[in-house]
């Protein structure tokens, strides 16, 4: 009797296994599929990227940090002043902790990775896709600085100039709160000039001049 049982518990094992397997096929499936795709996701500045999103976030801040070192290099050699280190010479991402930050735009994935780093930073970031929120928020609440992009999309149409809209609004309510826009060369070229008529802190389509700006604006770097 006892040799039975022990036959049938060693047998039972195969069916369950078989069974775990039957029932979360699906699920098993789909992991499958998604580690063949590069799919896996990942939660960063309170967004879900895959991790393709996160690789491509990471190779454009590479690019662009190495854009920027390299300017910083020709700058320095031009001048004839001695070559320091990157480290030395690059701009911190690291702006003073307990500021409060309000970023405007209509696909904040892309900015997940800064949104990420400024959180890790001690930096309370709120999260606008449009004009109209991001001018909600802003008067219910005080911020420290603001970021939006140039061109949303809202209300159904494509606004090239929302960041321009948003500023100028903003602007009529505070005159000195740092107003960044973070946008595409094309922006710059579009609304670059009008922005700075209109007190914008900065326009620029460099991520590290952009986090280089912030820090600068609302305070010093966390040791």
């Amino acid at each position: 009797m006892a040799e039975t049982a022990k036959a049938l518990a060693a047998l039972a094992w195969p069916v369950i296994v078989f069974l775990l397997i039957l029932f979360f096929r699906p699920a098993i499936k789909a992991l499958i599929e998604s580690a063949k795709s590069r799919k896996f996701t990942l939660k960063l500045g309170g967004q879900e990227l895959t991790m393709e999103e996160v690789n491509q976030q990471q190779r454009t801040i590479t690019t662009d940090l190495q854009t920027q070192v390299a300017e910083i290099r020709k700058s320095l050699q031009g001048s004839q002043v001695p070559l320091r280190s990157v480290a030395e010479v690059a701009p911190s991402t690291t702006p003073a902790s307990g500021k409060s930050v309000l970023w405007v735009d209509d696909d904040p994935k892309n900015n997940s990775y800064f949104i990420q780093q400024l959180s890790d930073n001690g930096i309370k970031v709120e999260l606008a896709m449009s004009t109209s929120e991001g001018l909600r928020l802003f008067r219910q609440k005080k911020y420290d600085a603001v970021i939006s992009d140039m061109g949303r999309a809202e209300g159904g149409t494509y606004n090239t100039g929302a960041g321009i809209e948003l500023l100028r609004r903003i602007r009529e309510d505070d005159k000195r709160v740092p107003f960044i826009i973070f946008c595409s060369s094309r922006g710059i070229k579009k609304h670059g000039e009008e922005a700075a008529s209109l007190g914008a802190t900065a326009v620029t389509s460099s991520s590290t001049e952009m986090m280089g700006i912030l820090q600068d604006s609302i305070g010093e770097m966390k040791a």
